[in-house]
């Protein structure tokens, strides 16, 4: 399966690095620099995976997880930030985010998130279940 992923982040840099990492896995991969950009790709394709800045200029991460939501999607969403509060980690884990990773990310360990998240849509994991690790997310700076 050649998973299409969207990456939403208002760096530049983040989204080429992580465009860069994903394309050379075999993944489709699109980049949206803002929630309406974003807005307009999910419109355009189907995304098995969305990686979502928490903070974008025009938006929230949480908004694309109340999208992913509003629309009825199947696409899993994983939220980074620079900037993790509590706030946040409740904010998107109650709207259904399979991760929260606090950046900086490295490639190993933005692989790593990738294809566990992927791992699950495959092995058909229920959503609505809440493993162990929601609760004690790994910082992606572990990795």
């Amino acid at each position: 399966m050649k998973a299409n992923i969207l990456v939403i982040d208002d760096e530049e840099s983040i989204r080429f690095s992580f465009h860069r990492f994903l394309v050379a896995e075999g993944y489709n991969v699109i980049t949206a620099e803002s929630y309406f950009e974003a807005l307009s790709r999910m419109d355009e394709m189907e995304f098995d995976l969305i990686l979502a800045d928490i903070i974008l200029d025009d938006g929230w991460g949480t908004d694309i997880l109340q999208e992913v939501i509003r629309r009825n999607l199947k696409t899993r969403v994983i939220i980074m930030t620079a900037y993790p509060t509590e706030k946040t980690v409740n904010a998107s884990f109650r709207l259904h985010a399979v991760d929260y990773l606090i950046k900086p990310l490295r490639q190993k360990g933005l692989l790593f998130f990738v294809s566990k998240a992927l791992r699950q849509i495959e092995s058909g994991e229920d959503e609505g279940s809440d493993p162990v690790w929601k609760a004690y997310p790994i910082s992606g700076n572990d990795y």
